[in-house]
C-alpha cells in the first residue's frame, strides 16, 4: 500500500508531533518529580493507584519507577522528532508507545485514565493522517498488488 501524503495529512502529522512533544515534556516533569522524590526535597504528589505495591514504590523507592517513566518519554521524543521528519518507523514508534501506554495504564488507575483517552485519540489521527484518503475498495484500473 503506498499512500501519497497530500498536504493536510501532512499537517495532521505535524500537529501529532507537537502533541507527543508536549506529552514527552509532561512525563519528563514527572522524571524530575520521581528523582525530586528520591531526593527527599518533595513529598508524593500522586494519588492512590489501583496497585498498592506501585504506591509503595513511589512512597518508599521513587527510583524504582523511574525507568518505567523514561521509557515512555524518550520513546515519545524520538517518535515525535521523527514524525518532524515524516518517517514511517516514526509512525511504527508511535504506535508502539501509544499502544503500550493504553496497556499498561490500568494499572496506573486513577492516575492515568486521562493518559489512555490522549493516547487512544493519537493513535485516532495518526491513522488518520496515514490512511485518511485512501479508499478501502480500489477504483478499476489501478494496480494495487494485482
Amino acid at each position: 500500500m503506498n499512500a501519497i501524503p497530500t498536504k493536510q495529512n501532512k499537517r495532521l502529522i505535524r500537529i501529532i508531533a507537537i502533541l507527543l512533544m508536549i506529552y514527552a515534556l509532561i512525563e519528563l516533569s514527572d522524571c524530575i518529580t520521581l528523582l525530586l522524590m528520591s531526593l527527599g526535597w518533595i513529598g508524593n504528589p500522586y494519588p492512590a493507584m489501583a496497585f498498592t505495591a506501585f504506591n509503595d514504590l513511589l512512597n518508599n523507592q521513587p527510583l524504582w519507577m523511574l525507568p518505567v517513566f523514561l521509557y515512555f518519554t524518550s520513546l515519545r521524543f524520538v517518535s515525535a522528532l521523527g514524525l518532524f521528519r515524516q518517517r514511517m518507523w516514526a509512525f511504527w514508534t508511535t504506535v508502539l508507545v501509544c499502544t503500550s501506554t493504553i496497556l499498561w495504564a490500568p494499572f496506573l488507575m486513577p492516575l492515568s485514565g486521562l493518559e489512555m483517552l490522549m493516547d487512544a485519540a493519537i493513535l485516532f489521527l495518526l491513522l488518520l493522517g496515514y490512511f485518511g484518503g485512501l479508499s478501502i475498495f480500489p477504483q478499476k484500473g489501478t494496480n494495487h498488488g494485482d
